[in-house]
């Protein structure tokens, strides 16, 4: 039997990747290691409607989840590739397990950036959006009257900024760059959502950076521009 195609992150690129082989009627076996718990899934509506509550966790799944084995694909979730080794042609896992490959597709994506310990990242109340795993505690915290500091003025930031405000938070928004959106849209383009979210409660605060967050009770209370 011949090696199979070994597939490192169970993301969109990976899913898109398994479709494009089924539908050629490629008959190499495939084995696909995610480091989540779930089958690969869109991660736009997590920000929005799933944090929310009004989107089911099963309508982000890009496929059904036994729509992979019914395609021959052997998947590993909760399993993180610690090494590769190239000239052996095989992966080792934190299972401790070793898998040889034919042909090995990397398609990890990126990761959220950490606010460091040093200035508070590691408090209770401070979250960091990217997963499924990341927005379920959010959920418990995104009540009306709290007040709500997000950390970015990119979509995914002012995405969570009007869930919040849509919940009834006090919310308070940081970009560190001259305006919102300034590595992803034209100046007008963050106009228009600036006046957009300023008109729904939105305190933006642009040119403004974080220095470090305040702590109280062993939670965070606040930060220091």
């Amino acid at each position: 039997m011949s090696q199979p195609i070994v597939i490192v992150g169970a993301g969109q690129a990976a899913a898109s990747f398994i479709s494009r082989h089924v539908a050629l009627g490629n008959q190499t076996p495939v084995v696909l290691l995610g480091e989540e718990a779930y089958p690969p899934y869109q991660r736009p509506p997590l920000s929005k409607k799933y944090l929310l509550g009004e989107l089911e966790q099963e309508r982000l799944f890009i496929r059904p989840a036994d729509w992979y084995a019914e395609h021959g694909v052997t998947t590993h979730y909760n399993t993180r590739v610690e090494s590769i080794d190239a000239a052996n042609k095989s992966v080792q896992t934190s299972s401790g397990d070793s898998l040889s490959y034919e042909k090995l597709v990397i398609c990890t994506g990126s990761s959220a950036r950490q606010l460091p310990a040093a200035v508070g990242g590691d408090l209770p109340g401070v979250f960091t959006l990217r997963s499924i795993a990341d927005i379920e505690p959010m959920q418990t915290q995104f009540i009306k009257g709290k007040r709500l500091l997000i950390i970015g003025g990119g979509y995914i930031g002012l995405e969570a900024a009007a869930v919040a405000r849509q919940l009834g938070m006090s919310v308070t928004l940081l970009e560190m760059a001259p305006r919102i959106l300034q590595r992803v849209a034209a100046e007008r383009t963050s106009d228009y959502f600036r006046k957009l979210h300023t008109g729904h409660g939105v305190v933006i605060r642009e040119s403004c950076s974080l220095k470090t967050l305040r702590e109280k009770d062993g939670r965070v209370c606040g930060g220091e521009l």
